[in-house]
């Protein structure tokens, strides 16, 4: 790769040489023209002899040199027909090129240091690939485009605390090596480092982007695979976002630009990106969204919503779920499936679930709605001892009994199995029931559905809307089945029609929710009052940290 010194050098020695050989001739003749070399003028030629030790190598420097010595020597002595046959000229040629060879050997040093520590700045040490600030060297092809493609691999947190540095460090090397080979074939596309295992390929296509394509078709013999580091087995998986310049365009822009489109990759769950202007209002809708949560629970433009929910023979209403809405300064309203999944990558979760836990509790100690069962909310990947704990701690202190509360677990696991099952075990041991959201359980180990006791299986809407199809009605059955034979109860979400509360409560499931039966309403200020005397108490550190809130129904048969 060009530096900006070894640039700069290049384009100063075409007129730096004819430069110093004019000035030594014009040296050369002062000198003639003063008398000869007592002349004080003499010693100038040193000039254009450094100078030339400092940019040019040290032959050519020792070279320039020799020859200025000689001029300062036997050329002058001819000119000015001096008779003198002192042997001095010789003892100048001698200084003159000593000197050009200190010079121009510090000189060179200089220069390679200066070389290694730019080449360490625009490389990876890890992995001796270019890094994000070589990027800038890249030219967009006058007659093409470039494309700009933002890789990061999505690889587990925990590796590199249970493995250690060297584990780590030898995964970002088995991976760097493995994507140098794929884009080996491809001499229009670069490889640059980022930090950990984030990776930047730039591609310039010369007349189309249809090698882009094979590009991204040789990149996914990396995604979704098992790579063996040090003989033990790592998953990796990747996700991709790009965009395509042209002339014109700036390079900076173009990485704003893939940038978001990778951020978008994870948000949606894709594994390939390409970034269009929609993409940009979307990121920067979600940015305000998390920017902005703090002033809207400050402000109360966050809210408590509830709706009921019915027992699924008797269509009786049996209990509500709580909901979270935003109320946004323009108007606009936004349920908790908008900008919940916002939030659960930002610490903003952890004030939403506080808010609603305190709203839950007030609502569940209102004379109304006494005695009825309700379930808080748990992101699976917050299910930590820490969290549990802190959880039971709550309901301990609210006064709640506890054989009302339920968890439903939503999300996937970021801890260890084995743990997952021992804090649910824990919440089981402190009266606390426990629902899974279905999509959750089917990501989860099998060792969750079957060594965890779990009250009940929420059936997501999504299926429950597909009972008209054969697919759809054999998947109900099959989970109503499953809980029954297991003692677990269900609730079918999303029911907006008789004929699906009909095909639901003839397969057996116990409750149904959704807008066939009620629309989520605002709860009023009279509803969220609770009676003085119960007012929740906080804990004594001031620090408990609450879940979300969702109301599920009560088991009347207990």
């Amino acid at each position: 790769m060009k530096t900006q010194s070894s640039t700069r050098q290049k384009s100063i020695l075409p007129f730096l040489i004819p430069v110093n050989y004019l000035c030594a001739a014009f040296i050369v003749y002062l000198v003639y023209a003063t008398g000869g070399t007592p002349s004080i003028y003499a010693n100038l030629i040193l000039i254009p002899v450094v100078l030339t030790a400092l940019f040019t190598p040290v032959w050519h420097s020792v070279l320039f040199a020799v020859l200025s010595g000689l001029a300062m020597g036997p050329l002058i002595n001819i000119l000015t027909d001096a008779q003198t046959k002192d042997a001095s000229w010789i003892i100048r040629v001698l200084v003159y090129a000593l000197v050009s060879i200190v010079i121009s050997y510090i000189s060179t040093r200089s220069r390679e240091r200066q070389k290694h520590f730019e080449y360490m700045a625009t490389h990876d040490p890890l992995t001796d690939l270019p890094n994000y600030n070589s990027i800038a060297d890249s030219r967009i092809p006058s007659s093409g485009a470039m494309s700009i493609l933002m890789m990061a691999f999505n690889e587990d947190g925990d590796i590199q605390g249970l493995f250690g540095s060297d584990f780590y460090q030898s995964i970002v090397k088995n991976i760097s090596v493995k994507l140098s080979e794929l884009l080996s074939s491809y001499p229009n596309a670069r490889l640059y480092k980022g930090t950990d295992l984030n990776y930047t390929i730039i591609v310039h296509h010369y007349s189309s982007e249809e090698s882009l394509e094979n590009i991204l078709a040789a990149l996914n013999n990396i995604n979704d695979v098992t790579i063996s580091v040090d003989k033990i087995p790592v998953y990796v998986s990747y996700r991709i976002g790009f965009t395509v310049i042209r002339p014109g365009a700036s390079i900076p822009e173009g990485i704003r630009q893939a940038n978001i489109a990778l951020r978008y990759s994870f948000l949606e769950d894709q594994r390939i990106s390409r970034y269009t202007e929609a993409m940009r209002d979307y990121y920067k809708g979600t940015v305000n969204i998390a920017s902005e949560f703090d002033t809207a629970i400050e402000k109360g433009m966050v809210k408590a919503s509830y709706q009921t929910i019915h027992d699924a023979v008797s269509r009786k209403p049996v209990g509500v779920e709580i909901l979270a809405k935003w109320m946004r300064e323009d108007g606009s309203r936004m349920t908790a499936e908008e900008f919940v999944p916002i939030l659960q990558k930002t610490s903003c979760l952890q004030q939403l679930t506080i808010f609603m836990t305190q709203e839950a509790i007030k609502h569940a100690k209102t004379p109304k709605h006494q005695g009825e069962r309700f379930s808080i909310n748990f992101s699976a990947s917050e299910l930590t001892e820490k969290s549990v704990m802190e959880f039971v701690r709550a309901i301990e202190n609210s006064g709640l009994n506890a054989d009302l509360v339920m968890i439903e677990i939503a999300g996937t696991f970021q801890e260890d199995e084995y743990l997952v099952r021992d804090h649910l075990l824990f919440l089981k041991k402190h009266g606390i029931r426990i629902a899974m959201d279905y999509f959750s359980a089917a990501k989860s180990p099998f060792m969750l559905l079957s060594d965890t006791p779990l009250d009940i299986i929420k059936i997501n809407r999504e299926i429950t809307a597909a009972y008209n199809q054969p697919k759809g009605a054999s998947l109900i059955h099959s989970i109503v089945n499953y809980a029954k034979t297991n003692n677990i109860q269900t609730v079918a979400e999303g029911v907006e029609n008789d004929f699906q509360a009909t095909f639901c409560a003839q397969t057996g499931v116990d409750y149904l929710q959704g807008y066939f039966f009620s629309v989520p309403q605002l709860m009023t200020v009279q509803e969220n009052e609770a009676p003085a005397s119960s007012a929740p108490s906080d804990s004594s550190d001031g620090s408990t940290e609450y879940p979300d809130i969702s109301i599920v129904p009560k088991d009347e048969q207990k």
